[in-house]
């Protein structure tokens, strides 16, 4: 897999996986496109994020929600950058960060910059969509996320942090995840469909 060549040895990982019926080119391009957003995941975003949103709106600058999909993480979340992709197979994003922190002490780095970062106290955070392929028209989605710590000291700070994020990330990846299979199925089930006109 891709992730391995970006964080092969991590401190934290955490995998799921989804029969979806749709070939792996279409649930790739679900993964690209399609909004991960919906009212639960919302909130959950909202709860963490509400230090910032008010220090935005106390600053004079307003905010409105945008649809939140893999393809556009890079340009809209905090140092988020695409590190890899084989197109039709497999998705790599990654950022580096102090996610504990208010501002997700994002540190914004290029994919061939990712590897070799080491500056001290900080995590990089690789999330990785894989597509195989499942008998006829059918795949197995691999998600799967790695943290790597550049010190121990982030690496306790993570393991604290996560205790306290776990259930909300819990839900927001089991609720994106329904969501991409039904869209991918949809998707499946309306190109068949041209298809066979």
């Amino acid at each position: 897999m891709l992730i391995d060549r970006f964080i092969p040895d991590p401190d934290f990982r955490e995998v799921r996986e989804l029969e979806i019926e749709a070939v792996p080119e279409e649930v790739i391009a679900t993964v690209r496109q399609a909004d991960l957003r919906d009212p639960v995941i919302s909130t959950l975003f909202a709860v963490r994020d509400l230090p910032n949103r008010l220090a935005r709106r106390l600053g004079g600058r307003g905010g409105r929600r945008e649809d939140v999909s893999f393809s556009n993480i890079p340009d809209a979340g905090p140092g988020w950058v695409l590190l890899g992709e084989d197109p039709g197979k497999e998705l790599v994003l990654g950022a580096v960060g102090r996610f504990w922190r208010r501002d997700y002490g994002a540190r914004t780095v290029t994919a061939e910059e990712f590897v070799g970062f080491d500056e001290p106290g900080y995590l990089k955070l690789a999330v990785s969509s894989v597509a195989v392929p499942r008998g006829y028209d059918q795949s197995l989605l691999h998600y799967e996320a790695r943290v790597e710590a550049t010190t121990p000291d982030a690496a306790r700070r993570f393991r604290r942090y996560w205790k306290v994020i776990q259930p909300g990330n819990e839900v927001i990846v089991r609720r994106a995840l329904q969501r991409l299979k039904a869209e991918a199925e949809w998707r499946e089930c309306v190109t068949g469909a041209l298809a066979d006109r």
